[in-house]
């Protein structure tokens, strides 16, 4: 089957026959192609490609949405931040749970003022020394974690003991305490959850 192509530069008319795909123009020598037509399936390959490519972007919106921090590394289980100079001498040991990490906030029960902050991965169990004094005790947990700024992100849990936690040095002992953060039978730290402002 012969095809009529026009020469792109002089405009003659040329008769190529059908299984030749390049010749030359019979009035200036052109070098001139068939013009190529498109699989009539490649619009189908394209539209898959263009549908992969909006499932992929939306996936990731979503996913900066709900975790729109960059992640950070990890503190060390038992990474302290201190925010008063009082001397630690009070004995604390916090156990965990495996699954979530935890920041372990102690907090002046009359002024709300930070007293320091514990770090403490899932599973862990740390004993530490903590300041004299009537103290709160508050905790986030979560599994990523964002820095000191957002916590464990979005996802983050809060939540507090509903005691009031005395350390205190009588002369002949220190007083101190040993918390499970994670549901244990007959336990008696009773917590309950906070909002992330009041934390």
């Amino acid at each position: 089957m012969n095809k009529t192509v026009l020469c792109p530069k002089c405009g003659q008319k040329n008769k190529i026959k059908g299984n030749v795909k390049r010749k030359r123009c019979e009035k200036c020598w052109f070098l001139i192609e068939e013009e190529k037509k498109h699989s009539s399936n490649s619009w189908v390959f394209w539209l898959l490609i263009s549908i992969i490519v909006i499932i992929f972007l939306n996936q990731n919106l979503s996913f900066n949405k709900e975790n729109n921090y960059p992640q950070v590394p990890m503190p060390y289980s038992g990474q302290e931040q201190k925010f008063v100079n009082d001397k630690s001498i009070a004995p604390l040991t916090i156990q965990t749970s495996r699954g979530v990490n935890y920041l372990v906030k102690i907090v002046d029960y009359y002024s709300k003022s930070n007293i320091m902050t514990i770090f403490i991965k899932g599973g862990d169990t740390i004993k530490t020394k903590v300041p004299l004094g009537i103290f709160e005790i508050r905790y986030a947990s979560g599994k990523q974690w964002y820095g000191y700024e957002h916590l464990f992100g979005k996802n983050t849990s809060y939540a507090k003991a509903e005691q009031r936690f005395y350390f205190s040095n009588t002369g002949y002992k220190i007083t101190g305490y040993t918390l499970t953060l994670y549901r244990v039978l007959n336990g008696n730290l009773k917590t309950s959850h906070m909002n992330p402002s009041e934390f």
